[in-house]
């Protein structure tokens, strides 16, 4: 468990070290970026490590290359340090409280990961041999880009950046690929609930002052405000709402795993953990809790502290006050420092996980333009859309620019868009039990606040018109006679003017755009009883606009309309998925599987974010609701407790898959009292599980050896088999390449290379073959020439190869091949030089 405290210490430091280019990027945002110090520091490290020995093919990846990277970046944080020390202090004197929470935040989560991990921290089942050869072969390679460990002589053909990142800091550290594995994620966990702190904090307190900054306008008084982050305790406040959204986002389970639970008890089984992630049909719709328990090393889940990084950039702009065009990035230093951060973030989520980057670079994009247009006065003109576009337009270029010598070595699997067909989309029972508590939050926020602003509205011209009347009346009784016939003049005058009022009101856009909205969600409804296949669509559809016509309503409070800005995107993504899909390699069977997958998980963070931040905004509503009907206080109040029950239980359902999964997902039969139970290894190596009777004998010995006796990449032999079985274990714990790994894996990795070129198809068909060949083939020569093509220099033979080729004579080896290894289990030849 050391190793772990290795892990936090190290990031903690470079957070500290990076503190500079932090609030110089995060101007505009109340903690000046302070939650996302460390997710930033380690991303500008990697980016200054990575893009060089991509560029240079000749760098060293090493421990000491790495060294004179961070001494440099430490240097011109120092320079940086020297502009931006008082705004460091104020922050420090001014909101200590808060730095301690949102450090506590990551400590605690990243040990709760790293604890639970503890129990089993195998690298073994699901994808996990996948992730960890990416882990190993990165972190063993001595030149970039990396060599795939399942597919000799290529470069990994994935989205390794992630994977890259935790295999930079293990490599500075020393640490083994084995321990990183579960370092590495625990790290991000606790990154990804102080982002997701972080993000809610900082809209809180940004509303508090522009609600401070009205009630002082409307008093009349003069307000000489200091900086959020030089306000004493100007961040406490949000504190609560931070925990919710923690808990929404990384712990919380969703509606289908309440059902399990009941279900599995009510039948005296074991909890199934793993079955709510698998509600709509021939899809995954997995969410953050599950993932992190699962703890394999996937894209998606490595990437995801970064996304939260970005979500807090395009909150960055929006927030921005002064700058129109290419300076919404700021000005002087801040516009190269900002500008080149914010678009190497987002174009590093592509390497990361390519389906992050049109989610949260369409995100930025529209704070981009919402802020431009917030600057132009809500006024159209074309200068406007000059600003915007150009503004745009240099973020995207550079995003790609940045990471050009990927997308060079790169070539996608997407395959482009489909339509999906009506018995694809998704049942509006399974999207319930996927999302109902968030849509009850969202709901109750967008509904909060249009139940606010209409009644404030109605009180308005109910004020109005009796000041009018009054004044009339005053009039009136000033004369002395009034003919009747006028009187009744006079009243349908009034009559006519307050019914054209109405009907101007009536075709106004925000009244049209909320009607279009309820008008979609009404027809989803019908469309439940006629056509099922079409509920999701046009529910999630209408609460989407819905959601835009509000947030365009409170633009006065760019914190406020940025939260119901999260929630409708999120709720988009979900529309989406109903209409189109990304094709890939499972459009044949699974059409809809992965695109569901990757925007339903953004659509859980997103969520997330918007409930716990919009919480604050929902009993901010309730009190202005409590002050708007003053004559029926008591029936608000009543609804405001009604509410808060109905939450209370859809949280405490959600809290029964955090109480009773990490049992069911890490319970083992102890060795010695063969008690099942959960039992602690106090070990995060990941390799220690191979030691035990039911492992392949004698793998983990030889995998030591060959970990701490040869350096490099060079490729290795071993048998090949089936996905997700212990084939091509070797290449995958050690790193070395193998001549093939899981074919299905390498088939949707390299489908689009394959399809480009017919050599390439014939050199992944045949590469089977030639390993039961090198296995099998009595004549020396014919081996030896078969290994020469691969350029492998290792044979690796243990009790799979033997089980696999049984009918060779596996000894044969020795009589011209070099014994490196050898045990009564294991036997490792090497081709003689």
């Amino acid at each position: 468990m050391f190793e772990l405290f290795q892990m936090w210490a190290l990031v903690e430091v470079l957070g500290i070290v990076f503190l500079p280019l932090t609030v110089t990027v995060f101007r505009n945002i109340p903690d000046r970026g302070w939650a996302w110090s460390k997710a930033l520091a380690i991303f500008v490290l990697a980016f200054c490590v990575w893009w060089p020995l991509m560029v240079i093919q000749a760098l060293p990846f090493s421990r000491f290359f790495i060294l004179a990277v961070v001494l440099l970046l430490v240097l011109l944080n120092g320079i940086g340090f020297l502009r931006t020390r008082q705004t460091i202090s104020h922050m420090l004197r001014s909101n200590g409280l808060y730095i301690i929470a949102t450090e506590a935040v990551f400590l605690l989560m990243m040990l709760l990961l790293g604890w639970l991990r503890s129990f089993k921290p195998d690298i073994y089942s699901f994808e996990m041999f996948m992730d960890g050869g990416f882990l190993a072969s990165i972190m063993r390679t001595e030149h970039f880009p990396p060599p795939d460990m399942w597919y000799a002589g290529y470069a990994i053909n994935y989205y390794y950046y992630a994977h890259y990142i935790v295999a930079l800091l293990a490599k500075f550290l020393g640490q083994i690929p084995s321990v990183a594995f579960n370092t590495g994620i625990s790290m991000l966990y606790g990154l990804t609930a102080v982002s997701l702190f972080g993000v809610t904090n900082n809209l809180i307190a940004w509303s508090r002052q522009v609600r401070r900054r009205q009630q002082a306008l409307e008093s009349n008084v003069e307000v000489h405000e200091k900086p959020i982050y030089a306000t004493k305790n100007a961040l406490l406040a949000g504190i609560p709402f931070g925990a919710l959204t923690v808990a929404l986002g990384l712990v919380l389970g969703n509606q289908a795993s309440t059902l399990q639970w009941f279900h599995d008890r009510s039948l005296n089984t074991n909890y199934d953990w793993f079955n709510p992630t698998r509600i709509i049909p021939r899809t995954i719709n997995e969410f953050p809790a599950f993932s992190f328990l699962l703890s394999d090393f996937h894209a998606h889940v490595l990437s995801l502290a970064f996304t939260i990084m970005g979500i807090g950039m395009a909150l960055n702009l929006l927030l921005e006050h002064e700058g129109q065009g290419i300076f919404v990035f700021g000005r002087g230093w801040r516009l190269p420092l900002t500008l080149g951060t914010t678009a190497l973030l987002l174009g590093g989520l592509f390497v990361m996980n390519g389906w992050d980057l049109p989610t949260y670079m369409g995100l930025a994009l529209v704070c981009i333009g919402l802020q431009q247009w917030l600057q132009h006065e809500k006024r159209w003109s074309w200068t406007l859309v000059l600003n915007i576009v150009s503004a745009s337009l240099a973020l995207v270029a550079l995003a790609a620019l940045l990471f050009l010598p990927f997308h060079l070595n790169f070539i996608s699997p997407s395959q482009g868009i489909g339509i999906v067909a009506l018995t694809e989309r998704s049942p509006l029972r399974d999207e319930l039990l996927i999302y109902s508590l968030f849509a009850f939050m969202f709901l109750s926020l967008l509904f909060s606040n249009i139940a606010v602003r209409f009644l404030a509205a109605r009180r308005a011209a109910i004020a109005e018109q009796s000041i009018t009347d009054e004044q009339e009346e005053n009039t009136l009784s000033s004369e002395q006679t009034t003919e009747s016939e006028d009187e009744s003049e006079h009243v349908a005058e009034q009559e006519l003017a307050v019914a054209e009022g109405e009907h101007v009101s009536y075709l106004s856009w925000p009244f049209i755009g909320l009607m279009t909205g309820l008008g979609f969600i009404v027809i989803g409804l019908f469309c439940q009883l006629i056509s099922p296949a079409n509920a999701t669509f046009f529910i999630t559809l209408g609460i989407t606009v819905t959601g835009a016509v509000v947030l365009l309503q409170h633009t006065d409070d760019r914190a406020h309309a940025f939260t119901i800005l999260l929630g409708a995107l999120a709720i988009g993504l979900v529309a989406a998925c109903e209409v189109v899909f990304l094709r890939d390699v499972f459009v044949d069977n699974n059409p809809r599987m992965n695109t569901v997958f990757k925007f339903y998980f953004q659509s859980w963070i997103l969520l997330s974010i918007a409930c716990g931040a919009g919480l604050y905004y929902i009993l901010e509503n309730f009190r202005r609701l409590e002050f708007v009907q003053a004559a029926r206080r008591y029936v608000v109040t009543g609804g405001k407790i009604l509410w808060a029950l109905v939450l209370l239980l859809f949280l405490l359902a959600s809290a029964i898959y955090p109480i009773f999964a990490p049992y069911y997902r890490f319970a083992g039969v102890d060795p010695t009292t063969h008690q099942v139970g959960m039992f602690r290894t106090n070990s995060l190596d990941g390799l220690n599980y191979l030691k035990d009777e039911g492992a392949i004998p004698g793998d983990y010995d030889a995998l030591r050896w060959l970990n701490s006796h040869i350096s490099g990449s060079p490729v290795i032999v071993e048998a090949v088999g089936d996905d997700y079985t212990g084939f091509a274990r070797i290449s995958a714990l050690t790193g070395l390449p193998t001549i093939m790994g899981w074919i299905g894996h390498e088939y949707q990795w390299r489908v689009q290379w394959f399809n480009s070129n017919p050599d390439n198809a014939t050199d992944f068909d045949r590469r089977k073959t030639d390993v039961s060949q090198i296995y099998s083939d009595p004549n020396p020569q014919n081996v030896l020439a078969t290994m020469k093509r691969y350029h492998a220099q290792y044979i690796y033979v243990g009790a799979l190869e033997h089980a696999t080729y049984a009918g060779a004579k596996l000894d044969r080896f020795a009589d011209f091949m070099q014994v490196v290894y050898h045990t009564k289990d294991v036997t490792i030849y090497k081709v003689r030089s």
